[in-house]
């Protein structure tokens, strides 16, 4: 197992903690704001904004989950029918596109940061950019999961080789 997989595998594990805590954050926020309003007839000005804030950062590292657990959605049905060798081929292709689109998320997503880390959410009082900064950080994490399935991809190829 290469460096960029033992990466990928302890990036995973991290990410899922993290999206348990984001979920939980976004629960106990909405339970609370729904108990405040209706039981104790006070509204909580931020939850609303904490919980979409929350569902952004878990986008973003949900996103790039997915892609190391080779779960989103796909039509796979053609290659599938093409032989074992084209499909390696077509898998290999599939995670360096997959690579590319994590590089663009990762560039634009610094600049859009940068860009609005001046703005401060109504609510919360942070920088914008902290909630744009999910785009990069997803970008990143999708790069290294690319990257480490494309590897392992390589290794199964070059092991059916010998």
């Amino acid at each position: 197992m290469g460096a960029i997989s033992k990466l990928s595998k302890r990036l995973e594990s991290l990410s899922e903690h993290v999206m348990y805590l984001l979920v939980a954050v976004m629960v106990i926020s909405t339970f609370a704001q729904v108990f405040f309003r209706y039981v104790v007839f006070y509204s909580i000005p931020w939850s609303e904004e904490l919980s979409r804030y929350a569902l952004v950062w878990l986008s973003a590292i949900g996103a790039s989950y997915g892609i190391k657990r080779n779960v989103h959605v796909a039509v796979d049905a053609i290659v599938e029918a093409l032989p074992a060798e084209i499909q390696s081929l077509v898998a290999k292709i599939n995670y360096f596109l997959i690579a590319c689109f994590g590089l663009v998320l990762l560039i634009y997503g610094v600049k859009v940061s940068k860009l609005n880390m001046g703005q401060l959410s109504p609510s919360l009082h942070i920088p914008i950019g902290l909630v744009y900064a999910a785009m990069p950080v997803g970008g990143l994490l999708i790069i290294i999961h690319a990257l480490a399935l494309l590897s392992v991809s390589q290794e199964a190829q070059e092991e059916v080789e010998a």
